[in-house]
């Protein structure tokens, strides 16, 4: 078996993988999110595809960009997808050590890639490859400021979770506007009662709390809708 990694134009070689992407995500991501994905714009851009002999089995997309709030350019893993039966092998590795060199030959100062729950079996691979986890933000749809008060509640008994930031979403115009919430207080003090989401950072000090920290998350009387995990290289 040989397998190889093509690299080119993101537009160009959507058409190759395009196939593969719900076989690598199952319903939660599509090819037209992928399109999606690819179309917005970016400074730098690697598309990476891997071959089976001649067949399409994953696929990884990472930009760089200039980031005014940090005042430095930060690249982003912004996707991964690799098919099943293929992610015992070293291709995910691959991708990660040519995403490190293409920020690098970019001077970008961070590496960073968002892991959701979907995609989580990469995480042995991220931190084999010294990316680091630095927080987990939790996300949970929801339909009135009550709800909010209840998994803050839920948050602050469990000692074992440093919350670094919780978030009230709204709907305003087709976009979306955002509360930082520090209080029930907060919550009172809201012109609005009908958020759509809730979200919650939680700082992760050390590669080896992120299984505590996640254990403890899902030990909350919360169903959280997406659990995503944000890991760091830095250079």
């Amino acid at each position: 078996m040989t397998i190889k990694i093509k690299q080119g134009n993101p537009k160009d070689l959507f058409p190759e993988v395009s196939a593969i992407v719900s076989d690598c995500f199952g319903s939660v991501w599509t090819a037209d999110d992928l399109q999606q994905l690819i179309d917005f714009p970016h400074e730098n851009k690697l598309f990476l595809v891997a071959y089976k002999d001649d067949k399409p089995i994953g696929y990884a997309f990472v930009v760089a960009d200039y980031m005014d709030v940090v005042d430095t350019k930060v690249a982003t893993v912004q996707e991964i997808g690799l098919l099943p039966e293929y992610r015992e092998m070293e291709i995910a590795e691959e991708f990660l050590d040519r995403a490190i060199q293409f920020s690098k030959a970019n001077q970008a100062e961070l590496l960073e890639q968002v892991v959701s729950t979907i995609d989580q079996w990469l995480i042995p691979i991220l931190i084999k490859k010294k990316l680091r986890p630095s927080e987990i933000k939790a996300d949970r749809e929801i339909s009135s400021t009550n709800e909010a008060k209840l998994i803050i509640s839920n948050l602050k008994k469990n000692p074992k979770l440093t919350v670094l930031m919780n978030q009230l979403f709204f709907e305003q115009n087709d976009d979306l506007e955002s509360h930082i919430i520090e209080s029930e207080q907060d919550l009172d003090n809201l012109p609005r009662k009908d958020p759509i989401a809730f979200g919650s950072i939680i700082s992760v000090n050390r590669a080896e709390e992120l299984d505590t920290i996640l254990e403890e998350l899902r030990k909350i009387d919360v169903e959280w809708d997406e659990i995503g995990i944000t890991f760091d290289y830095l250079f």
